[in-house]
């Protein structure tokens, strides 16, 4: 069978002159190699041609559009993967491990829930509405069979800034300015609709341009505000997901590599702790909006620090201490003994609760609390969609960052249980959870990592357990909320800050970035300072641009290197990191481990003429004194090797003859002339195995490379070059002048090497002065 196939290839080899014969099968000679044309006039397939484009449209449209029942099911299985996933569930024995997995998960949501609506500077039930409305839809849409949907500290704190921001705008206009007389007339106004804390629609009309009020705001006025604005961004959230989703652009967030994620979300940790020191100490300060946020409020808090609330810290402390030493010392470290983690937040919640509730801490120590928490469902209301131009931007950060942290760790279960899922399913299942939800008082939904990682551990196989969590949050939702009214804030605040802790710890992965790429560390540094010392959007979008930037980067900053044959494996590697190899006298092997493109294509050249020692321009204006390269190179004082001058030829039609025939060339290849030291070469060999795209300007660059080296009687050849390469090559024309130059391995091209002293006069590069450097680029 091999030999069939030997004798097949030997159909189009052209000789070492240049010359391309049909030959007999087994009738090529040992002086002949493998051209790059004349492989693929054998063997490449060409495209169908016999159709139009308007034909190929039509008949791509008609395969597309064309649905049997086979594609209708694959159809309904994608679009609502549920039905594949229940279709094989196991009732008896999935069923019990769900039920406990999402019990367990819905006893954390409870107090996270709360903590983390207060985080978004909305009210506590807007937290429970979270758990329960998106992740019902979740689960007909959803791909992972693992992940829990609902509050995280990210988005919540996103959401949050927005809401504080235009909060801010808002009682500016409702608080008018001093002096104002109490009869103005307000001609202009703007409605806002939201739901109040009772769950009933309220409607708030306020002034927009040039009116004055002097009236306060009620609290239900201002809650139903806020929700107006977090259910607009929840909404224009879904359906920019939806969106991506549809047009299959899942991948959008590959853009975000995991070191800028990391930098970003241990950037928005610092933001959260921040937020909630005031809580913490007890300190009544505003929420800082815009840049500088954090340095604007540790100046706040140092100037406010007599004011702290010794009350409010202690039961902080206590808590934080409480929480910490159960979910790392004991939760953690009997991981394996424990059949589920020990709910220490609700056990906290609660004793925090019936403690406060019986010791009167609102009333004794000015304690603040939860305060009044409706019963019931809301009623569905529309998102009001005022002023929504003026934070939509926000609102496509906050849905990007969302997608970003949930399919990170949509993968990494699915990896970790054998399982596939859809990124661009994915996308379409939270931008419908998120529409849907924002009718009900919501934000945006994203994966939980501590509530995720909880549900795997303790059993959970499907969805169903999101079900049984909900289910819970449910119950809360209608019968239990309301008892938790004098749970202090404090509290809540102590449990965002141990949640934080697995955020903080990233830092620790700083040493090893650093050890295994700089690049990435400095991505990770980099998103993380902006996000700290900025703000949460100009971060994440200084550490994306910072991102391409290193790529681009990456690409300059690559160097040639000089390859060299190892014979005992018949392979060519750069011979300043192997040992035993043996270079060729009189040629130079370039390797290029980058695109060639218009951002390096300068830096190529530079690059070649600094590993190759040969800089033409100085060639040059040492021929024109000895008026040819003839002449040039018959006053040079060269050793002979093999008879030749100076040139050992290594012909090897096959890896066993090149091992055979290559011996050690130890002795220098440069010699001293008048002119100082100028490296004998005849062929300078380009390997193209790492160049996986060019442009028109690279090619303008190889264009140069050659007529430069042209010139000085110098060869330029080139090997291994991709298809993607080689159909820019093709249109751009350079195959015409340059196709015989270019072969299908470095052995080939190697193995057609031959010196040709030619006695030429200097040839002027693309019309110039033979003395002027060549500038084509």
């Amino acid at each position: 069978m091999s030999g069939d196939i030997l004798q097949s290839a030997t159909g189009c080899l052209v000789d070492d002159q240049g010359g391309s014969d049909d030959m007999e099968p087994n009738s090529a000679g040992p002086g002949q190699v493998y051209r790059e044309t004349s492989f693929r006039d054998c063997y490449h397939k060409e495209p169908d041609q016999s159709l139009c484009f308007k034909d190929r449209l039509r008949k791509r449209l008609k395969t597309t559009c064309t649905c049997d029942s086979s594609e209708r099911k694959d159809f309904l299985h994608g679009m609502f993967p549920f039905f594949k996933i229940m279709r094989k569930y196991k009732w008896k024995s999935m069923l019990p491990n769900d039920v406990v997995a999402g019990l367990t998960v819905g006893v954390m949501l409870l107090p996270q829930g709360v903590a983390f609506a207060m985080l978004a500077e909305l009210p506590p039930m807007v937290g429970l509405y979270l758990s329960f409305f998106p992740v019902i839809l979740y689960f007909f849409l959803g791909t992972s069979r693992h992940i829990n949907i609902g509050s995280v500290a990210v988005v919540s704190l996103m959401v949050g800034s927005v809401v504080l921001k235009y909060e801010g705008d808002w009682n500016g206009s409702v608080a008018g300015t001093n002096n104002t007389d109490p009869n103005t007339v307000m001609n202009v106004t703007s409605t806002y609709v939201g739901s109040n804390s009772s769950g009933d629609i309220v409607t708030v009309t306020l002034p927009t341009q040039d009116t004055h009020m002097t009236s306060s705001v009620s609290e239900d006025e201002m809650n139903a505000k806020k929700i107006g604005i977090a259910a607009t961004i929840c909404i224009i959230c879904g359906v920019f997901q939806v969106a991506l989703g549809v047009l299959r652009l899942g991948l959008v967030t590959t853009y975000m590599s995991e070191p800028l994620i990391r930098g970003f979300t241990t950037g928005v940790a610092v933001h959260v702790f921040t937020s909630q020191v005031k809580t913490v100490l007890g300190l009544r300060i505003k929420r800082f909006p815009g840049v500088f946020q954090i340095v604007n409020t540790y100046f706040a808090i140092f100037e406010n620090i007599e004011m702290t609330n010794f009350a409010e810290l202690l039961i902080s402390l206590i808590c934080i201490a409480i929480i910490y030493l159960v979910k790392v010392q004991i939760n953690v470290r009997f991981k394996k003994k424990l059949k589920f983690p020990i709910p220490i937040e609700l056990i906290v919640v609660i004793l925090a609760t019936v403690i406060s509730h019986f010791g009167k801490f609102r009333n004794l120590w000015s304690i603040r609390i939860v305060g009044h928490i409706p019963a019931g469902l809301p009623l569905p209301t529309p998102p009001s969609f005022h002023d929504a131009s003026s934070y939509i931007s926000d609102a496509i950060t906050i849905a990007i960052v969302a997608f970003a942290q949930s399919i990170s760790l949509v993968s990494l279960l699915a990896k970790r249980n054998h399982y596939e899922t859809d990124a661009n399913q994915e996308l379409i299942a939270y931008g419908l959870s998120n529409i849907f939800g924002s009718f009900f008082s919501c934000y945006p939904v994203a994966a939980s990592l501590s509530r995720s990682t909880v549900q795997e551990a303790t059993g959970g196989k499907t969805q169903v357990a999101s079900l049984a969590s909900a289910t819970l949050i449910l119950i809360v939702i209608l019968w239990i909320g309301p008892l938790f009214e004098t749970l202090p804030n404090c509290v809540l605040s102590a449990i965002i800050i141990v949640a934080l802790r697995g955020m903080f710890l990233q830092i620790l992965e700083l040493r090893p970035l650093w050890k295994t790429s700089k690049y990435d560390f400095f991505i990770w540094l980099v998103t993380f300072l902006s996000v700290v010392v900025l703000h949460v959007d100009y971060g994440l979008a200084i550490g994306i641009l910072f991102s391409f930037y290193t790529v681009i980067l990456r690409t300059q900053r690559a160097k040639t290197r000089e390859l060299e044959l190892v014979p005992a494996v018949g392979v060519f590697k750069d011979s300043s990191k192997y040992m035993k190899t043996q270079g060729s006298s009189g040629t130079r092997i370039v390797g290029y481990d980058a695109p060639l493109y218009y951002a390096n294509a300068e830096m190529f050249i530079e690059h070649i003429y600094q590993l190759t020692g040969v800089d033409p321009e100085k060639y040059r204006k040492i021929i024109k004194k000895h008026g040819s390269i003839g002449a040039f190179n018959n006053v040079r004082t060269t050793p002979s090797v093999n008879g030749q001058c100076g040139v050992e030829i290594i012909v090897a039609p096959d890896e066993t003859t090149m091992v055979e025939q290559a011996e050690p060339l130890k002795e220098e290849r440069t010699r001293q002339d008048a002119y100082g030291e100028l490296p004998i070469i005849h062929t300078i060999i380009i390997d193209f195995s790492a160049i996986t795209f060019v442009d028109t300007v690279g090619v303008k660059a190889l264009k140069t490379v050659y007529a430069e080296y042209d010139t000085v009687g110098i060869k330029v050849l080139m090997a291994t070059v991709g298809d993607n390469v080689w159909s820019v090559l093709q249109e751009t024309g350079f195959c015409d002048k340059h196709g015989d130059s270019i072969y299908l391995t470095i052995k080939d091209a190697l193995s057609s090497t031959s010196v040709d002293w030619d006695s030429k006069e200097i040839l002027p590069v693309n019309g110039t002065d033979q003395n002027e450097k060549n500038t084509e680029l």
